[in-house]
């Protein structure tokens, strides 16, 4: 349902023109209240919730694209349908290998380049539009992925859903902090990471029953069209939320802005909407010193200024972070991995599917509690246990290969099940969040893709990887994410600070750069309101809303 009304509002600058500066204020007035978020002013409304869930069909989608190949390859059928060989002890399992790690590999390499397009497409065309092409290349290569009848005709397949997916999972999280209040964009924001294993949650399960399906190739090509059947969802789903208020403003429409915002972080302590004045202007000052700021120095100051460029390097492993610890490794090779613990291909796919349950499940406690941790301390929490269950996961899987017993492999199955709870709660939710929020809003979709491609470059090194060194030395390959996971832990303590509460306009001063004002700038409101223009010249702003 959709319903009008019509806004009187003056229209701001455009973000291109320079020409009208806003005067800046030399001497800062302070409110009585120092941090009006904290203090009741800040708050969002139920619109604002329905937004980002409905937007998180973009997430489930991704969640959803990266998790099938698991179930894929606990299908019989599926090495039947591709002429392949199931049996790892036939000697032309060697080429089923070489497959599998292709059918992954082309997976994250079309990934790869479906994060730097969507850096351009949000930029260029908006958030939703963005969105829009994203889901069109899913369902198309779902489509085909599901129909497939030989090897090429899948890896082809792969190649545009990795497309997708990549599209997804880079400007999906751009969008939350965007539409979110400060406070609350880590709960916002850690959406992401909670749809993204919800996707991995209904994959595991619908895989799982399948798998108990007559004897056909419904059992692996149902999961496969469930992807389409979720691209069609996020299309249909665009249509029912708003764009990124930053990216309206940055494109002139300031109005529309401005009204979305009072409808998004409207609270019932701040009936006059004042936080939402104070976080128009603070937009609308810092888009007008950024402008400024890209026609000095250019588009490609993100390589070429040190505080953008530090902040992308410190972005990029914080993502590549995530991956070297071998979590992705473990999600699509886990049915693969319990086989090797003698476990049978149901209760492998059963395995699979539940610790993608418990991974959905410890996402969406940590979104809970992200705003009261702080992205850095969940961070710096999250792989120090993360990097112990897995010490002790890859021990006992060492021991199970030279002395196999049950109750071994019972052990590893469980320190791998607190391994992703850790994971799943403390790095996977606040990842997203810590590294889109510290870009500004002119560079944030384009730096954010660049960052998240990370996920996919090493992803498909570590996923070619990943059968050939399974097969070859077996539990000594997952020393290697041991090491870089340790690595990485004492990289987020000494470099990542945290944003934790601060506007997004504001976070600039974390990295040595003045931001144009803070919301506690008493003159905000005012400049909200000088905007404003008379009853006889008033200019009438049709405002869509959902």
């Amino acid at each position: 349902m959709q319903d009008s009304r019509i806004v009187k509002i003056g229209l701001p600058p455009h973000f291109v023109n320079t020409s009208r500066r806003i005067p800046r204020i030399t001497e800062t007035a302070k409110i009585p209240l120092s941090d009006p978020g904290r203090h009741g002013m800040e708050g969002y409304t139920s619109y604002n919730s329905r937004a980002v869930l409905f937007a998180a069909t973009g997430s489930l989608f991704a969640g959803f694209g990266l998790a099938v190949i698991t179930t894929t390859l606990g299908q019989p059928t599926f090495y039947e349908s591709l002429s392949l060989v199931a049996d790892p002890t036939d000697p032309d399992y060697g080429y089923t290998n070489t497959i599998i790690g292709a059918v992954n590999g082309v997976f994250f390499g079309g990934g790869f380049f479906g994060t730097l397009l969507s850096g351009w497409t949000a930029d260029r065309f908006g958030r939703l539009n963005g969105f829009r092409i994203a889901s069109a290349l899913g369902i198309i290569g779902a489509v085909i992925q599901t129909g497939s009848v030989n090897v090429a005709m899948y890896l082809v397949a792969r190649v545009i859903t990795g497309l997708a997916a990549g599209n997804t999972l880079a400007a999906m999280p751009t969008y939350y902090a965007e539409v979110s209040p400060p406070h609350s964009r880590g709960l916002m924001t850690g959406a992401h990471g909670s749809f993204i294993n919800l996707g991995y949650f209904l994959a595991g399960w619908i895989g799982f029953g399948c798998f108990h399906a007559p004897d056909t190739t419904f059992s692996w090509r149902f999961p496969n069209a469930v992807l389409a059947l979720l691209g069609i969802i996020l299309m249909i789903g665009t249509f029912f939320i708003p764009e990124s208020p930053r990216w309206l403003v940055q494109h002139g429409r300031g109005a529309e802005a401005y009204e979305l915002l009072r409808k998004l972080h409207h609270s019932a302590s701040d009936p006059e909407d004042h936080f939402a004045q104070r976080e128009f202007a603070q937009i609308e000052r810092q888009q007008a010193d950024d402008a400024a700021i890209l026609a000095r120095d250019g588009k490609w100051q993100l390589f070429t200024t040190k505080t953008y460029r530090k902040r992308f390097i410190l972005a990029f492993l914080v993502m590549a972070g995530g991956q070297n610890v071998g979590t992705l490794v473990i999600n699509n090779y886990t049915v693969l991995l319990y086989r090797s613990l003698g476990l049978n291909n149901e209760i492998s796919l059963m395995l699979s599917a539940l610790y993608n349950t418990l991974a959905a499940i410890a996402n969406f406690v940590g979104a809970y509690y992200s705003d009261r941790l702080g992205r850095r301390k969940a961070l710096v929490w999250g792989y120090c246990i993360n990097m112990s269950m897995f010490i002790v996961a890859t021990g006992l899987i060492a021991k199970y290969s030279t002395s196999a017993s049950k109750g071994i492999a019972a052990a590893a199955v469980v320190f791998l099940y607190l391994y992703v709870i850790a994971y799943g709660g403390l790095i996977d939710i606040n990842q997203f969040t810590a590294v889109t929020e510290i870009f500004p809003s002119y560079l944030r979709s384009e730096a954010t893709s660049y960052s998240v491609s990370a996920i996919f470059l090493m992803d498909v090194l570590w996923l070619q990887l990943a059968p050939t060194a399974q097969a070859s030395i077996g539990w000594k390959y997952y020393l290697v994410f041991v090491c870089l996971g340790l690595a990485h832990t004492v990289h987020i303590y000494f470099f990542l600070p945290d944003a934790n509460g601060m506007a997004l306009e504001e976070i600039d001063a974390l990295f040595g750069k003045k931001p144009a004002t803070n919301l506690t700038d008493n003159t905000l409101e005012a400049e909200v309101k000088d905007s404003l223009p008379s009853k006889e010249d008033a200019t009438a702003v049709h405002v869509t809303k959902v």
